[in-house]
């Protein structure tokens, strides 16, 4: 990004372009070690029995990746205007 381009930016503007930075740079890393994972594998699999997968051999951070907004209780449309009902009133 050049100066001129720096300085016309908004803070707003600033934060997105950071945002895609760290995350294409995350992307690449993790890139990097999907294929170190995958060679290990590969170079380590004549050498057991059992079959195995590059998950198991070299188990990583995202390989977990748990969503809590998954593990939220289902709600009824009801229960859901009764909720959003009582936080307006709180408002």
């Amino acid at each position: 990004m050049s100066h001129d381009d720096f300085c016309k930016c908004t803070f707003g503007e600033f934060e997105s372009i950071c945002e895609a930075w760290r995350s294409m740079n995350e992307n690449r890393q993790r890139e990097a070690w999907e294929r170190a994972r995958t060679v290990a594998a590969i170079c380590i699999q004549p050498h057991v029995r059992k079959k195995i997968t590059p998950r198991q051999l070299l188990p990583l951070p995202w390989d977990k990746d748990v969503n809590p907004r998954n593990n939220a209780p289902q709600l009824t449309a009801e229960e859901r205007q009764k909720r959003f009902e009582e936080m307006v009133k709180t408002v």
